[in-house]
């Protein structure tokens, strides 16, 4: 656990060692987890998320995810799926959508709530023509994209008594492989979360905390974002 931990605080004291290279930005994220649980092999989760930048009122992301999940055994997950992510362009003045596939494999530890998840999408991108353009939204780019992801839960005990509030500790490393127009560059962004949550039930919890994504873009350019991320986890 201890190394968990420091690996987890390594990664992101990386990302603010390149702060001084980087443009800052303020976000606020709000997000539902939800779980369908069919039977004991199969499941339907998704999960519908808005990216607010700027404050709470300024244009910035949607997205909205679903697939279907497999259950080998219950530390052992696959999943097929697919995401819809209209993403707000300011050039353009206009929403630019993107199609994704992703195939994803789960592995849940067995003694400790930590989570590994190893996710590989295909993505279509739509691009903005200029402003003065008939139409907004002009060619698509396509993309394939790695992403590793660990979320550990610490639950807080009382007085050796353990309570419904917990601390949850997560990291997300995105890389862009073969055949991607979207982006020739290898990294494309990294994203470190430190959350304080409450369980209300034994099928819901929410948390909330402070999440540091850090993104370079196609063009080089970098780009650190400091969110307000809050989520909440229904098991359906």
């Amino acid at each position: 656990m201890k190394k968990v931990l420091l690996l987890l605080a390594v990664i992101a004291l990386s990302r603010y060692a390149t702060a001084q290279e980087t443009t800052h930005a303020y976000q606020h994220w709000y997000t539902y987890f939800g779980n369908v649980k069919i039977n004991q092999r199969w499941s339907v989760p998704f999960d519908i998320q808005g990216r607010i930048r700027d404050g709470i009122s300024n244009k910035g992301q949607l997205l909205m995810r679903g697939g279907l999940q497999y259950a080998i055994t219950p530390q052992h997950q696959v999943l097929l799926g697919y995401a819809f992510v209209p993403t707000y362009n300011n050039v353009s003045n206009t929403w630019l959508p993107e199609h994704r596939l992703f195939e994803q494999y789960i592995y849940k530890a067995p003694k400790i709530d930590m989570t590994h998840r190893f996710r590989l999408e295909q993505r279509w991108v739509a691009q903005p023509n200029s402003p003065d353009a008939a139409h907004a939204i002009g060619d698509w780019k396509y993309g394939n994209r790695f992403r590793y992801f660990n979320r550990t839960q610490l639950n807080i005990s009382h007085q050796q008594q353990a309570t419904r509030f917990y601390v949850a500790l997560q990291d997300e490393i995105f890389l862009n492989l073969w055949g991607n127009d979207i982006s020739s560059l290898f990294f494309d962004q990294n994203r470190f979360l430190a959350a304080f949550g409450y369980k209300l039930s034994s099928s819901l919890k929410a948390d909330i905390g402070y999440m540091n994504q850090f993104v370079q873009g196609g063009n080089g350019a970098r780009n650190m974002n400091h969110i307000l991320h809050f989520a909440v986890f229904q098991q359906l």
